[in-house]
C-alpha cells in the first residue's frame, strides 16, 4: 500500500537545468524555496506524486562500487544528515547538467524535495523526490475589471503532467533504497534513467509476470507463423487465463496448459530465455495481478480481414477453435470465417 495523504514537504529547492551541448545555462539556487500556503503544498504534492504508477521498482547500481553512483551518494548524505540538503541538491543539479548532452534534451526547472510521512508498501518512510519539468502549457486567465472581463494568456506548468521524476525511498540502513521513475520522453530516456540515475529494474513478481505474458504475445505473433489467427488468439487467451486462475507460476505447468504441443513448449522456453535473460523462471514465483491487467491492455484479440471487417474475440473466450471455423469458398474464391453460438445477447 502506498499513501501520500499525510506527506509533508520538509524542504524544497528549484534549479534551472539547460542543455550543456547547446551552451544553455545552469542556474543554481542559493536558498531553499519557501511554501507559504497550505494549498500550494497540496498542489505540489499532487504534481510530484500523481504521475507515478509504482509498478516497476528500480535500484541504484554501479559497475564497481555503489558509493560511486552520484545520485545514490548524494541522497545517502541527505538521508544521513537532512541539514546537508541544500549542498547535495546543488551536486544533484550539476550532475544532471553534465549528462544533459543529448540534442533532444530541453531546458527545464529541476525540483528537489525532501518529503516526510510517506507510506511505501505499507512502510512509513522519508523520500527524496527529483522532478524535472520541460513542457509549458498555455493557460487562460480571465480578469474581472469592473464592467468588463480581460482574457490573458499565460505559460505555465501543468501539475497533472510530470515530464521526468524519481522518488528515492529511504528504507533504512539494512535495506536498499527503493527508486520509482517517471519519464514521458522517448527520444532522450536513456539520459534520465541510465546517465543521470544509473538504476536497474528490480526483478520481482510484477516484472516476471509481465515478462512471461509479453514473451508469449511476441512468440505467438512472430514464431507461430503457420498457425491460423483464431488459434493464435486461443493460445494468448490460454496464457492470460493461466495467470488469472493461478496464484503462482510454474514453467512446465504453464507451457503444458497453454501450448500442449511439447515441441512448441520447448521453443517457447528457449524464446523466453533469449528475450528476458535477466529474469529467472526456473523456480515458481507469485503472480502479480497488476501486471496481468497492464499487459492485457496490449493484447489485441482481433482478426483483421482485407474486406475492412474485424472479428474481435474476448480474452475470456474458451476453445475458440470449436466456435470459430475457417474455410474457403471455391465459387467465390474467397476465405471465410463461420462463427457458432447458442444465444445472441
Amino acid at each position: 500500500m502506498n499513501d501520500f495523504s499525510m506527506a509533508k514537504i520538509s524542504k524544497l529547492i528549484v534549479h534551472l537545468i539547460g542543455n550543456k551541448v547547446k551552451d544553455e545555462e545552469l542556474t543554481i539556487s542559493s536558498q531553499l524555496t519557501e511554501i507559504s500556503e497550505e494549498s500550494a503544498e497540496q498542489h505540489l504534492t499532487r504534481f510530484f506524486f500523481s504521475s507515478f504508477k509504482f509498478d516497476l521498482t528500480y535500484r541504484f547500481e554501479h559497475e564497481s562500487d555503489i558509493n560511486l553512483n552520484e545520485i545514490y551518494h548524494y541522497c545517502s548524505k541527505i538521508f544521513t544528515e537532512e541539514s546537508d540538503f541544500l549542498q547535495q541538491s546543488k551536486n544533484i543539479a550539476r550532475h544532471l547538467y553534465e549528462v544533459s548532452v543529448h540534442p533532444n534534451i530541453k531546458i527545464g526547472e529541476l525540483y528537489i524535495a525532501y518529503i516526510k510521512n510517506c507510506i511505501i508498501e505499507g512502510v512509513t518512510t522519508d523520500i527524496i523526490g527529483i522532478f524535472k519539468s520541460e513542457t509549458k502549457d498555455i493557460y487562460l486567465d480571465v480578469i474581472n475589471d469592473q464592467k468588463k472581463f480581460d482574457v490573458l494568456f499565460k505559460k505555465g506548468i501543468n501539475i497533472n503532467k510530470l515530464d521526468k521524476g524519481c522518488l528515492i525511498c529511504n528504507m533504512g540502513t539494512m535495506l536498499p533504497q527503493k527508486v520509482f521513475i517517471v519519464d514521458t520522453s522517448r527520444n532522450d530516456a536513456h539520459y534520465w534513467r541510465k546517465l543521470f540515475l544509473n538504476v536497474q529494474e528490480v526483478t520481482d513478481e510484477y516484472t516476471r509476470t509481465a515478462a512471461v505474458l509479453k514473451a508469449c504475445k511476441q512468440f505467438v505473433k512472430k514464431e507461430c507463423g503457420t498457425i491460423e489467427p483464431q488459434e493464435k488468439i486461443s493460445l494468448l487467451n490460454n496464457s492470460v487465463r493461466y495467470f488469472e486462475t493461478h496464484d503462482s507460476f510454474e514453467m512446465n505447468d504453464f507451457t503444458s496448459q497453454v501450448f500442449q504441443d511439447s515441441s512448441v513448449s520447448t521453443e517457447f522456453k528457449k524464446y523466453l530465455e533469449i528475450t528476458a535473460p535477466e529474469k529467472s523462471f526456473e523456480k515458481p514465483f507469485d503472480i502479480s495481478g497488476k501486471a496481468i491487467s497492464s499487459v492485457k491492455k496490449s493484447i489485441k484479440n482481433l482478426i483483421k480481414l482485407d474486406t475492412n471487417v474485424e472479428i474481435r474475440i474476448n480474452t475470456q473466450a474458451d476453445k475458440i477453435e470449436k466456435v470459430v471455423e475457417k474455410g474457403f469458398d471455391a465459387e467465390k474464391q474467397m476465405h471465410y470465417y463461420k462463427i457458432y453460438y447458442v444465444n445472441e445477447e
